[in-house]
C-alpha cells in the first residue's frame, strides 16, 4: 500500500469532533473546580527563548524539546511544560498579591518517544500557588486536585503522598551528598512504581551504592500506608535536619488534608519522589487504581527555588499537573464521560424552498436563546435533512411547512423515540431546552 502523500510527523495527531467533544466536557469540569478554589486562569506563552527552558531543566533539555533558531538568530523553544511560563510570569510581576493562585490549561511539545497515552504533543491541565511556603498550600493543591477527578467522574483513585526533604536526609545519612549522584538515586527511585524491585536495586549499583546502602533505600521506600501509621513509622528512622523538617511538613500536611475532608483518598508512599530536580519538599501522584498501565493521571508537589532562577527575589511555590490524554483513557475505562456529540441539540428542517427563509429566522431565534441548532445548506428534501440530522445524533428535528406556519404549531420529532408531536415555538422552546 502506497505511503500518503500527506501525513502528521510521528508522535502528532488531530482531535476529531468525537474527542474534542469529550475534552470540552472534561475541560468545563475541570475549570468548575479551578473556579471554587478562586484560582485565577492565565495562559503561558507557547514560545520561549531557549535559554529560559534551560535554566530550568539544564542544556541537556535541548534533546528532548522542540528548538530552532528563528530569522534573527535567536534560540527558541516550544514549551515543554505550563509551570515554566507560569512562573517566569510571576517572577516579573511583584505587584501581584500573595499568595496568588494560577491556573491553565494548555497545550505542550516534547520530542519523547511516542508510546501508549504519551504523544509528543499533548494538552495539561495546571494549577499551582504562589507565595507560601505553609504545607497548607500543598493541601489546597491536593484537594483540587482530588476535587478535579472526582467532578470529572474518576471513582477509584488513589493520592500518594511523601516528602523529598524526607528521602533526602536518608540519602545523606546513608553517605551520599553529592548532588548529581542523589538526582541519579530520585530519578532510580521514582521509576519503583514501573519496573520490579530488582531491576530498581541494579539501577541503583549504576549510581555506585554498595549493597548495604541500597537494602537500606529499598526498606525505607516501601513503607506506605495511613498518614498517621506512616508517621508514626519513619519518625525513628530519619535524622538530620532535613529529614526531620521534612516530616514536620508531613505532619502539618496530615492535619490540613483531614480538615478539608480528603484524607480517605490519600496515602502516605516513601517511595514517591517525583524524577524532576526542582522538586523540593512535598511531592505527590495520583493513580487510576483501575489503569496502573496509563501511570499516573497526575502529579506535582513544592519547588522553593524555582522562582528565584528567573526573577531577583525567591518566592515559595507548589503547584499540580495533569495529562489530558492520560486522564481520558480513565474516564472512558470508567465509563464517566455521557455520550454526546458537538452537533445541535434541534435541527430545523424545511419542507420545501418556499419555506426556507421562514426556516431560517425560526433557527435564528432559537440560537438568539441560546438552544443549539442546527439547518441545511445543501437545499436536500425533507428526508434527506432527516437523515443527515439523525446521522449527526441530533435528538430533535423542528419540521417547517406551510401548514405549520398557518397554524403557527410546528412538528417536532424526537429522533430517538421516532414519535411526533405538534407543538408552539414557545412550547418547542421549553421543551428543547429541558
Amino acid at each position: 500500500m502506497p505511503e500518503k502523500e500527506f501525513s502528521l510527523p510521528r508522535g502528532i495527531r488531530d482531535i476529531e469532533p468525537e474527542e474534542m467533544a469529550k475534552r470540552n466536557w472534561t475541560y468545563e469540569r475541570i475549570r468548575d473546580v479551578f473556579r471554587r478554589y478562586s484560582f485565577q486562569e492565565m495562559e503561558p506563552a507557547t514560545l520561549e527563548e531557549l535559554r529560559t527552558l534551560e535554566a530550568k531543566s539544564g542544556p541537556a533539555i535541548k534533546d528532548e524539546i522542540y528548538w530552532f533558531n528563528d530569522k534573527a538568530g535567536r534560540s527558541i523553544g516550544l514549551r515543554f511544560d505550563l509551570t515554566v511560563g507560569m512562573t517566569r510570569m510571576i517572577a516579573s510581576r511583584p505587584d501581584l498579591p500573595e499568595p496568588t493562585k494560577l491556573a491553565t490549561i494548555g497545550g505542550n511539545w516534547r520530542y519523547d518517544e511516542p508510546q501508549f497515552g504519551r504523544y509528543r504533543y499533548f494538552t495539561q491541565w495546571d494549577a499551582e500557588i504562589y507565595g507560601s511556603d505553609s504545607p497548607s498550600a500543598d493541601a489546597e493543591i491536593i484537594a483540587l486536585s482530588i476535587d478535579i477527578l472526582d467532578n470529572v467522574g474518576l471513582n477509584e483513585f488513589e493520592v500518594r503522598i511523601s516528602n523529598r526533604r524526607i528521602i533526602q536526609g536518608l540519602v545523606e545519612d546513608l553517605g551520599v551528598r553529592a548532588q548529581e549522584k542523589m538526582q541519579a538515586v530520585f530519578r532510580t527511585i521514582d521509576k519503583s512504581r514501573k519496573i520490579p524491585k530488582q531491576s530498581i536495586a541494579e539501577e541503583l549499583r549504576t549510581t555506585g551504592l554498595d549493597g548495604a546502602v541500597i537494602d537500606s533505600l529499598l526498606e525505607f521506600t516501601s513503607i506506605q500506608g495511613k498518614p498517621s501509621d506512616v508517621l508514626a513509622k519513619i519518625s525513628g528512622q530519619t535524622r538530620g535536619k532535613e529529614a526531620e523538617l521534612g516530616c514536620k511538613q508531613l505532619t502539618e500536611l496530615a492535619d490540613a488534608i483531614q480538615g478539608l475532608g480528603k484524607a480517605n483518598r490519600c496515602l502516605f508512599d516513601m517511595s514517591v519522589v517525583r524524577g524532576i530536580g526542582y522538586y523540593d519538599g512535598i511531592v505527590f501522584e495520583a493513580f487510576d487504581k483501575g489503569g496502573e498501565d496509563v501511570g499516573s493521571i497526575l502529579g506535582g508537589g513544592r519547588y522553593d527555588k524555582l522562582c528565584a532562577i528567573y526573577g531577583k527575589r525567591e518566592i515559595p511555590a507548589t503547584g499540580v499537573a495533569g495529562g489530558i490524554e492520560r486522564l481520558l483513557i480513565s474516564l472512558e475505562r470508567a465509563g464517566a464521560i455521557p455520550k454526546m456529540t458537538q452537533a445541535g441539540r434541534i435541527f430545523v428542517a424545511a419542507v420545501n424552498d418556499q419555506v426556507r427563509e421562514q426556516a431560517l429566522t425560526i433557527a435564528g431565534k432559537l440560537r438568539s436563546l441560546r438552544i443549539p441548532t442546527d439547518i441545511d445548506v445543501k437545499h436536500r428534501s425533507l428526508g434527506k435533512q432527516l437523515e443527515y440530522a439523525d446521522s449527526l445524533g441530533i435528538p430533535y428535528a423542528l419540521i417547517v411547512g406551510p401548514q405549520e406556519l398557518e397554524s403557527g404549531q410546528f412538528k417536532l420529532r424526537d429522533m430517538t423515540k421516532r414519535t411526533e408531536e405538534r407543538l408552539t415555538l414557545d412550547e418547542i422552546v421549553r421543551r428543547t431546552s429541558e
